[in-house]
């Protein structure tokens, strides 16, 4: 396609610009675009990405020097490059099981150590003791662990999605 754009005075072409931004952030391909971005020790997720347009604009703007962006995606054929991670998920479903079952893991670990601290707070030197108790109480994490143990484990893990890079690598 070869548009002649002299004849556009420079409103319209900024205008014409805009129309076509919003119709490629607005276009949406059909699959689902987890993106986690880690940034100068800030996490959010970045929501509204619907099509691999706007998902390999994103991956640019995090890569590797202001941040990473992880992407979980249904698309088994993205290929778009970016510095973190692609991961091919089967559904949001399984995704947020998943997600779930990791968090409490992770919690249920973390806090076990916590209350070990604390529990032999008496027998380290001042310095090293913690200052206050945990959070959660014993029977908080007891209640995790029953939560664990007879978590529905009907969801897939993520994948890593085997691609080329396409850029710099």
């Amino acid at each position: 396609m070869n548009l002649d754009l002299s004849k556009y005075t420079i409103e319209e072409l900024v205008e014409l610009k805009d129309q076509i931004e919003n119709r490629i952030y607005s276009y949406e391909d059909g699959y689902i675009y987890i993106c986690k971005v880690r940034s100068y020790g800030r996490n959010w997720n970045e929501n509204g990405i619907t099509n691999t347009h706007t998902l390999q604009e994103l991956c640019y703007r995090y890569n590797g020097d202001d941040g990473i962006v992880d992407v979980y995606t249904n698309n088994p054929n993205l290929s778009i490059y970016n510095y973190g991670d692609l991961m091919y998920i089967k559904s949001k479903e399984d995704y947020d099981k998943w997600r779930k079952y990791h968090s409490l893991k992770n919690n249920i670990s973390d806090l076990e150590k916590e209350w070990e601290k604390w529990d032999n707070k008496d027998n380290v030197s001042f310095q090293q003791r913690p200052y206050f108790a945990p959070i959660y109480s014993k029977e908080d994490v007891e209640k995790m662990k029953i939560e664990f143990e007879n978590f529905d484990m009907d969801f897939t893990e993520p994948v890593q999605l085997f691609i080329q890079q396409t850029e710099e690598e």
